[in-house]
């Protein structure tokens, strides 16, 4: 009976790990979008091609279609 439990607590941590990686990263690019003004039908901020928080959103959309 210990090995099912084992069994069971092993595959549960996979699902868990995702999600919250998922979220985390959702977060982030609202929160890098809004401060580049991407959002919410504000003005963006001049230049924002080239700044390191929109090169993060790059990054994370990439992440993010590993995750989906």
């Amino acid at each position: 009976m210990s090995e099912k439990q084992t069994e069971v607590t092993d595959n549960e941590p996979e699902p868990k790990e995702e999600f919250p990686e998922l979220e985390k990263l959702i977060r982030e690019k609202i929160r890098l979008a809004q401060k580049l003004g991407l959002m919410d039908g504000k003005e963006p901020v001049e230049g924002y091609e080239n700044m390191k928080e929109y090169k993060r959103i790059k990054e994370i959309d990439a992440r993010l279609w590993e995750l989906v």
